[in-house]
């Protein structure tokens, strides 16, 4: 029947009282489930995700002993399966808008997982007033996320409890995030059930909130693979407790990811947290990010990674106070000197970050030593160190060697590195000649190189190849853009570029008008707090619009702070050009007052 205007159809109507009896369970669900295949689409289609809940978890019922795979043995169960990811990712994108990174994601899993975090983050709020007192189970969640789900008011108070959520939601979750006050018995027990694989605890404090996570790592010690603490205050023993939680003595675990984010410890040398680096086989990514880590623990961290029989990928040591640690320990250890070949941990190191760890000129030549035993070493920041250009001439034989392996060097940051025009041309004419590949991304920003370092960018523009390219803040002026464009190649491979911060008036505009001609792979440039003068608008306009015709891929050009722009008649016009609905041209908002205008050079 077909629905008139301001009336719902028959089928509609139907649809309507079959979900709202799904979602609380009835006796025919099986029977929804054998309905012809275009009718149970439109059904499933249109169910609240309470139903469509409860009817997945009576079809993953029915098929507990087979793989939930999307075979092709089946086409019946495969066509439903399809329905129902179809459904979830509908549900899941209504209610939250952030992008997906997972190239195949189970949307059944993340809606679950991003419903009961978003429980959790609501019962923190209650939890941690003053006057509660009572049980984490009996929390109850807001009206609002009751409605998210589809729950009808007319239905017990029940379902609004934590309690409930963690027992409907908590099995088909696999990532969750808890607060300190969440962190304690009973709520391990509220998730006994689950197959957690990725947990982060934030704010750990007391012993109590320790036993509770501890509690928790033990029940998933099997599934899990990604343990994180943000804002943590490890005690003494708090990381005995962790390692005995996570595998008996003599054994080994299956942690891939372990980070450390502003979290403390009160241990000079933990025996927990090096047993349980020194015994993750499995370990690929290690972060120790503003721990305040001082000499003797980085130390006896880095020992025992060297001792470990783990194939790491990714080790983060950023925002530390580290420096000297480095000289000492290759100086003192035995490690290093018996090495004729580089140790399994260092041989499998492809990204290392030690970003903000008051490294300077001193440790430069031993961190070369270092570096040279990491083969497989493709991404390398060194930002916020004051290397000079003195570190980084030690650090030349490292970046020829780097540049010219098998699996040569692609990531490199050095921003802030208070680096001038003589360390950029030491780097420039030795690494260039030997680069095997092109650069994927190399950073100079919040360096002094000044103007003069124009005609070595544009050759490293042309030579490497480099595909993203930060040079903000780098002092470039005027003359610098000039000079950039007069030596720039016909064509490069850029496809990101910053520019932004270094008051190029009416040549940072000539610079964006010729890297959009000339980079046919560009797709986003940062070109903020140039001071551009009115007449810079119609030079970019003409290059966009030549580019939009000829169908390039720019989809974000960056002018905010530029706020003189605004005085073009053209300045409307600009922000007309469009990727996918979205504006490519970000401009400030129009300033309320002209005088706003006048002094937008002052340091």
């Amino acid at each position: 029947m077909e629905a008139t205007e301001g009336r719902p159809s028959l089928l509609s109507l139907c649809i309507k009282t079959t979900a709202s009896t799904i979602a609380y369970g009835c006796n025919y669900l099986q029977d929804v489930l054998e309905l012809p295949f275009d009718l149970l689409e439109t059904l499933v289609l249109d169910l609240t995700p309470l139903a469509l809940h409860t009817l997945h978890e009576i079809l993953k019922g029915n098929y507990a002993e087979e793989p939930v795979a999307r075979d092709n043995s089946n086409p019946r169960k495969r066509g439903r399966y399809k329905i129902l990811d179809q459904a979830w990712e509908k549900l899941y994108k209504k209610r939250w808008t952030e992008h997906c990174n997972s190239s195949t994601p189970d949307w059944h899993q993340l809606y679950c997982e991003k419903h009961l975090n978003e429980c959790f983050e609501e019962a923190i709020e209650t939890a941690l007033l003053p006057t509660f007192s009572g049980s984490i189970c009996k929390l109850t969640v807001s009206d609002k996320i009751m409605d998210a789900i589809g729950h009808e008011q007319k239905f017990t108070d029940d379902w609004k409890k934590l309690s409930y959520h963690c027992s409907r939601f908590g099995p088909h979750s696999r990532y969750l995030r808890l607060q300190n006050v969440l962190c304690v018995q009973e709520m391990a027990e509220l998730l006994i059930g689950c197959k957690l694989e990725r947990l982060t605890f934030i704010r750990i404090i007391a012993q109590n909130q320790v036993d509770g996570a501890c509690m928790l790592i033990n029940q998933n010690k099997q599934t899990l693979h990604c343990l994180q603490f943000i804002r943590c205050q490890l005690r003494p023993g708090s990381m005995n407790q962790v390692y005995d939680s996570i595998c008996t003595e003599g054994s080994t675990h299956g942690l891939q990811t372990l980070n450390f984010i502003s979290s403390r410890f009160f241990e000079t040398k933990s025996t927990g947290l090096l047993s349980l680096m020194s015994s993750g086989r499995n370990l690929k990514l290690v972060c120790f990010r503003d721990t305040k880590l001082q000499q003797a623990s980085a130390e006896a961290i880095f020992q025992s990674l060297l001792q470990s029989s783990c194939k790491l990928h990714s080790l983060e040591m950023s925002d530390n106070y580290i420096s000297t640690w480095l000289s000492d320990m290759i100086r003192t250890s035995s490690n290093f000197s018996s090495l004729p070949e580089p140790a399994t941990c260092l041989n499998s190191i492809s990204a290392l970050n030690l970003r903000s760890n008051c490294l300077d000129q001193t440790d430069a030549e031993e961190l070369c030593f270092l570096l040279q035993k990491m083969p497989n070493l493709t991404s390398l920041d060194l930002s916020d160190n004051t290397l000079t250009d003195e570190g980084i001439r030690y650090l030349i034989p490292f970046f020829v060697w780097a540049f010219g392996k098998e699996k040569p060097l692609s990531d490199l940051s050095l921003e802030s590195c208070t680096i001038t025009e003589k360390g950029f041309h030491e780097l420039i004419r030795h690494c260039l000649p030997v680069c095997k590949e092109p650069l994927n991304k190399l950073s100079l920003s919040d360096n002094r190189l000044g103007s003069t370092v124009a005609e070595n960018l544009a050759k490293l523009m042309g030579e490497s190849h480099v595909k993203e390219l930060k040079i903000e803040d780098i002092s470039l002026g005027e003359s610098g853009f000039k000079n950039l464009i007069l030596h720039m190649p016909r064509e490069v491979s850029l496809s990101q570029i910053n520019v932004s911060k270094n008051r190029g008036r009416v040549e940072a505009a000539n610079f964006i008008s010729e890297i959009i001609c000339r980079a046919p792979h560009l797709v986003s440039i940062n070109a903020a707090f140039n001071i551009m003068p009115p007449q810079s608008v119609p030079v970019i306009f003409n290059a966009l619009d030549v580019h939009f015709k000829e169908r390039g891929k720019l989809e974000l050009l960056d002018l905010t702070n530029n706020a003189k722009l605004f005085l073009s008649e053209m300045a409307s016009e600009i922000a007309k050009f469009q990727r996918r609905g979205s504006p490519v041209v970000i401009l400030s908002r129009r300033p309320i007052h002209p005088e706003m205008l006048i002094h937008d050079d002052d340091p």
